[in-house]
């Protein structure tokens, strides 16, 4: 069978730029680049430099702290992606025997949020959302955005782990994220009219501000 589809590609360096690309895009996906900056900050302060805009250190700090959010419910996404193309190619018994190592329900998911605010802006990146949290479970990370009730220093300390520790994480995105991206186009199911498909690039130098080098 052969599927066709608009995609966006958006090129990833295994590096501390590759990271901070991957994360914005999973965190806000209509406005990626605000939440680079929000990173980029991060680095300053990390850096022993001053943020951008004169931003005090509580601010970026609070800053990340809602990135964190953004990307639990970005985990959330990724899990109720895979269940919804798991379910959709049930007849296929390879993929369908996946499926029980999932505990918890598609609702679960969702929550109290509403379909199209907890769904829908997350549409181009679902596919990344579910490499995303494949990821975090296959190198070491499954603890990660677990839980809400995190004290805030935690939250910083683990975007700190993805954007500088070992990014061996981000290979593992990218191979889940590419896996993911055709099942539901042969199941049938109703997708984005553009998907952005995420790929390994070359690292670049790391003094090139992250918001001036999206690929897009």
């Amino acid at each position: 069978m052969k599927v066709t589809f608009n995609a966006q590609f958006i090129g990833v360096p295994s590096d501390e730029e590759g990271a901070a690309r991957l994360i914005s895009h999973l965190t806000r996906p209509n406005n990626f680049s605000a939440d680079m900056k929000k990173l980029r900050d991060l680095c300053c302060l990390t850096e022993g430099q001053r943020p951008y805009n004169n931003r005090s250190r509580q601010q970026v700090l609070d800053g990340v702290a809602d990135i964190w959010g953004r990307l639990r419910h970005a985990v959330d996404v990724g899990d109720r992606f895979d269940r919804m193309t798991l379910h959709a190619s049930r007849s296929i018994p390879e993929i369908a025997k996946s499926s029980a190592s999932y505990a918890r329900s598609m609702a679960a998911s969702l929550e109290d949020r509403s379909e199209e605010v907890a769904w829908e802006p997350w549409k181009p990146v679902a596919h990344l959302a579910g490499g995303f949290r494949i990821a975090m479970l296959r190198t070491g990370r499954g603890r990660f955005f677990n839980t809400a009730n995190l004290p805030q220093v935690v939250k910083i300390e683990q975007i700190e782990e993805l954007l500088f520790d070992d990014h061996s994480w981000i290979k593992v995105a990218l191979d889940q994220a590419q896996s993911r991206v055709v099942i539901p186009r042969l199941a049938g199911l109703q997708i984005p009219k553009k998907t952005r498909i995420f790929v390994s690039v070359p690292s670049k130098s790391q003094k090139t501000p992250p918001d001036h080098a999206i690929l897009s």
